[in-house]
């Protein structure tokens, strides 16, 4: 459980910190590139406004901050005059620029007349891995005025911001899991001493409540031995019964609750599962159930003997209280379809499941609505035995699940088999 919460504890500061840090360069980056296309925009809109040139006095009062007389040098830029009509692209200032990049936007001709026709006098276009950006101005029926503008030069502070973060994002995140990992346990401290203040509370409080009720149960017995054996006598030894069963099965889930205390050996699944089934019969014959068994021999797992056998009981237990009156409880052990894993199925009648939460049988203390329940004395069960079943399925890595349908309770279990 410990170890459980540990790992849990450093999953979700590392994924804290990485959404944090994801955020904030994304952020970063996203306002960089949206910079450089302003930029850009401001630009071709000097150039275009003043047919080619671009313009000092202007440059300075639109870019500002961004404006400084080399920097001016760092815009590759070329114009053209493109007709729609027959989609011919014709440069008219291309000192700006190498002619590389001319070709490249002169390949997108078709595209960009498109654009320019269907009112797109601005935007970006993609050629041989280089973004332009453009700016179109009308001129006559079909024929437009152009600047393109290459935006690379204008991104590469975004693009080396982005190979920064990345870097940095994985070599801190890194950094941070080393860090977590040697003080996680600092950081669990108070959860694991109330957790073994919790254990040791309650294996000290089932012992010393087994005194005062094997007390009661003997005075219960002498009642009788003394001749006044009546209905309260009897009722008290079964809550003795009971309460026992009830310190019994928190003791065991305090003492299994940390899958190291477990020493899991192959053990004969098939053996265990037929010494329980055989448990019950006289249980069901005497209630009037079908008790049907199934059980493949030989099929090993991974396991520890004495809890296997106390889960295989919790199932058959359950599925027998919990049985229509006049019903079926089956108990079937196989190999799954690829012979890999060894499935446990149990079985029992039971026509009011409709709109039950199977998921939530699982909870420690849950208990399912009285009125869905036929036979109230058989309902002795305190919502523990299920969430043992649980923890012991998942100490032995293997999976459970519960389902209904069509009238039928049914309780799944599932183990990799060894050989």
């Amino acid at each position: 459980m410990i170890k459980k919460i540990r790992r849990r504890f450093i999953w979700l500061a590392t994924l804290s910190l990485f959404l944090v840090i994801l955020f904030s360069f994304s952020s970063l980056i996203g306002i960089s590139l949206f910079e450089s296309s302003h930029e850009a925009d401001q630009v071709l809109s000097i150039i275009v406004k003043n047919n080619g040139r671009l313009d000092e006095v202007q440059a300075k009062k639109r870019l500002g901050d961004q404006y400084n007389k080399e920097g001016m040098f760092k815009y590759r830029y070329f114009t053209a005059n493109i007709n729609t009509k027959k989609q011919t692209l014709t440069v008219i200032d291309a000192d700006h620029i190498i002619g590389y990049s001319i070709n490249s936007v002169s390949s997108r001709k078709k595209q960009i007349s498109r654009r320019l026709s269907a009112g797109q006098l601005k935007g970006t276009i993609h050629s041989n891995g280089v973004r332009f950006r453009y700016l179109a101005k009308k001129i006559s029926a079909n024929k437009y005025y152009i600047c393109f503008i290459d935006l690379s030069p204008l991104m590469q502070s975004a693009l080396l911001l982005v190979r920064y973060a990345l870097i940095f994002t994985f070599g801190g995140i890194l950094f941070f899991v080393i860090i977590m990992t040697l003080l996680a346990d600092k950081a669990i401290q108070p959860i694991k001493d109330a957790y073994y203040k919790q254990r040791r509370f309650i294996t000290n409080a089932g012992h010393e409540l087994k005194t005062p009720l094997a007390v009661i149960s003997a005075n219960a017995e002498m009642e009788e031995l003394l001749g006044n054996d009546d209905e309260w006598s009897e009722s008290t030894k079964e809550q003795v019964v009971r309460m026992t069963g009830l310190i019994n099965q928190l003791i065991t889930l305090t003492r299994m609750s940390e899958p190291g205390e477990l020493v899991l050996s192959k053990v004969n699944f098939s053996e265990i599962t037929k010494e329980s089934a055989d448990s019950f019969k006289s249980v069901l014959a005497k209630d009037n159930k079908k008790y049907v068994v199934s059980i493949d021999p030989d099929l090993y797992i991974n396991a520890e003997q004495r809890s296997l056998l106390e889960l295989v009981n919790i199932l058959i237990d359950n599925a027998q209280k919990y049985c229509d009156p006049e019903g079926e409880v089956m108990v079937v052990l196989a190999k799954s379809r690829l012979n890999q894993n060894a499935v446990l199925t149990v079985t029992n009648s039971y026509k009011n499941g409709a709109g039950i939460d199977t998921n939530r049988f699982f909870e420690r203390f849950y208990r399912e609505d009285e009125s869905h329940h036929y036979d109230q004395k058989q309902k002795n069960g305190f919502g523990i035995g299920l969430s043992m079943a649980q923890d012991l399925v998942a100490a032995f890595g293997g999976k459970i699940n519960a389902s209904w349908s069509d009238g039928v309770m049914n309780f799944t279990v599932t183990f990799k088999r060894v050989h």
